[in-house]
């Protein structure tokens, strides 16, 4: 009997011993998920607060940017009527607190707490935006600098060569040009800096010209070498690389159409380039820029009833004008004999004059303007003696073509050349020529039509000013500093909504800058060329003899395209020299800082 007592003894002391063990290990349990729950609680709850934080500054800059297009309208504004309005939409929240509850997720506060100017770029500001995200009593602060504004940077601007395809040409076949987004580098190109090509990129060791015929002159395979700073230059391909050694016909080729006796290199680039002088293949998807040049027309467009008429009795010259601080619309009287009838048999004649601005004018001499506008077409002359300069202070718009030189002097005689400088930003709606010009530039040029730059001598207006070209047709560059063994030296860019062709194999040209188009062609050799024979010369016809390909190793490319890293300033700069703003940036995050 006492030892089943003492068995439920132990049961009882045991039982309540498991109780008591289940008890403690609930209670830590329980305690455990609790804590476990109120921290992922404290968790869920910053990260709340952190997305609400970054909404805040989205939300602020998103007004501010719709704020900033609402003044725009659709005529734009002046430059100096852009940045007082962009002053005062910043300075309405500058230090005051935007709070917007969001309902059961939270709340935000945001405002900016600084504004400062941009460096170089006078239509720009950089803000500090603070946004406090709060859920349940959770703070997070976050700090953005912002920068708001117009005078955008270009992605196209950061490449050397860039080759591109649309977005017309991506969605519809039909609509591509031929050899849309191909690059091709026939014979001793010398590229510095990094490509872009979203086709195929085909390169020989021959260079083309048209003499007496088509000629594939021998030379070597195009070189690709880095920019100051970095160790490779690189290409961004979309397609293949391709290399031949026949001679196509030159139209069907850069068309692309035949598609026979091209190598695949694409695996092999080292074949496609002269020895050491290869890019490197990279991945990488750039944004490709909407350059609307067409609509730029609105800025530089300018009101006959505030303008000057500048009366031009005799359209077809004008010499030395000076209208620095005034808009100017060229016009001139077109006057006729009319018959005025009075009666049924009775009548007489009279001499009527009326206002017309579609003229064909010529411009000779120094001339300056504020504005310059004209509906009709314009020439640029000089003699040859000595430089005079046109200056579009605040922009020329010229409804027709633009000739720059003497179309008639088709020569290589470069002493014959006008000496002509131009200096301002100009719209022109139908074709630009520039032709036997010897010709200094720092311009920025919007084309509607066609560029053709021919049988002249390029270079920037006190030397350090630049020549960039916008255009919606094609870009032609041949036949400049022709057989001269100092190149036309052009600080600048050229981007073509369809073809861009250029030559250095007679001619010789160096580019600090870049280019960019649906299609390119550079045709090249290194080293020498002549109208007579040298030492180690090629003989092509009996006035063109270039240097031998053996000879080119150690020899100045005669096309040499040079990544410039202060583009994008010179660019601003001219930019910053249009008369109106027709658009703004979307805002850019340049840092941000969580707490």
């Amino acid at each position: 009997m006492q030892q089943i007592r003492n068995q439920n003894g132990y049961s009882l002391l045991l039982t309540i011993f498991v109780f008591v063990l289940f008890t403690v290990l609930t209670m830590a349990l329980l305690t455990a998920t609790l804590t476990g729950a109120k921290r992922n609680q404290t968790s869920e709850d910053n990260v709340q607060a952190t997305e609400l934080a970054t909404m805040g500054i989205d939300h602020l800059s998103n007004k501010i940017n719709k704020e900033l297009k609402d003044v725009l309208g659709e005529e734009g504004l002046t430059q100096s009527a852009f940045n007082i309005q962009l002053d005062a939409i910043l300075n309405q929240y500058l230090n005051k607190e935007i709070n917007v509850d969001t309902g059961n997720t939270g709340t935000y506060k945001v405002k900016i707490t600084a504004v400062s100017p941009v460096d170089k770029y006078p239509l720009k500001r950089k803000v500090t935006i603070e946004s406090k995200g709060i859920v349940d009593g959770k703070v997070k602060k976050l700090t953005s600098i912002v920068q708001f504004g117009a005078q955008s940077t270009l992605e196209t601007l950061k490449y050397t060569v860039g080759s591109y395809i649309s977005d017309k040409c991506s969605k519809n076949k039909n609509s591509c040009i031929p050899g849309e987004g191909n690059t091709f580098l026939h014979g001793g190109v010398s590229i510095k800096g990094d490509f872009k090509v979203d086709g195929n990129l085909i390169t020989t060791n021959r260079g083309y010209a048209y003499l007496n015929g088509e000629q594939w002159i021998s030379s070597l395979y195009p070189s690709a070498v880095s920019a100051d700073g970095q160790k490779y230059s690189h290409i961004v391909l979309g397609g293949k690389i391709y290399t031949f050694t026949n001679k196509p016909g030159y139209q069907n080729h850069i068309n692309y159409l035949t598609g026979g006796n091209y190598t695949n290199k694409t695996n092999n680039i080292t074949d496609a380039f002269n020895q050491g002088e290869v890019p490197l293949i990279v991945e990488r998807q750039p944004v490709r820029d909407d350059i609307k040049i067409e609509e730029m027309k609105s800025t530089f467009t300018i009101s006959k009833n505030e303008s000057k008429k500048l009366d031009l009795d005799d359209p077809t010259y004008k010499s030395d004008l000076n209208y620095q601080n005034e808009k100017v619309y060229s016009s001139h009287k077109s006057c006729e004999w009319v018959w005025v009838r009075t009666g049924l048999f009775s009548g007489y004649w009279e001499y009527v004059c009326t206002q017309k601005y579609d003229g064909n004018y010529t411009f000779y001499g120094n001339n300056t303007f504020g504005n310059f506008a004209t509906d009709g077409s314009l020439t640029l002359r000089n003699s040859s003696s000595s430089f005079k300069k046109t200056a579009f202070t605040n922009g020329a718009y010229i409804n027709g073509n633009l000739t720059i030189g003497n179309e008639t002097l088709k020569t290589y005689d470069s002493t014959k050349y006008d000496k002509i400088q131009l200096d301002g930003p100009v719209f022109v709606n139908g074709d630009v020529h520039i032709v036997g010009t010897n010709g200094e530039f720092n311009t920025i040029m919007y084309v509607n039509g066609n560029v053709m730059i021919e049988y002249s001598v390029i270079n920037g207006l006190n030397k350090t000013g630049s020549l960039i070209i916008f255009a919606k047709g094609n870009i032609d560059i041949r036949n400049n500093s022709v057989n001269q063994d100092t190149p036309s030296n052009i600080k600048g860019f050229f981007y073509s909504e369809k073809e861009l062709e250029m030559f250095g194999v007679g001619s010789n040209i160096r580019i600090e800058g870049g280019i960019s188009a649906k299609r390119i062609v550079l045709n090249a050799i290194r080293g020498r060329a002549s109208s007579s024979p040298f030492d180690g010369s090629q003989k092509i016809t009996n006035s063109d003899y270039f240097e031998g390909s053996s000879n080119q190793v150690n020899k100045t490319s005669r096309l040499q395209i040079i990544y410039d890293p202060n583009i994008m300033n010179t660019y601003a700069d001219l930019k910053s020299r249009e008369p109106m703003v027709t658009s703004v940036d979307p805002p850019q995050i340049k840092d941000r800082e969580l707490k």
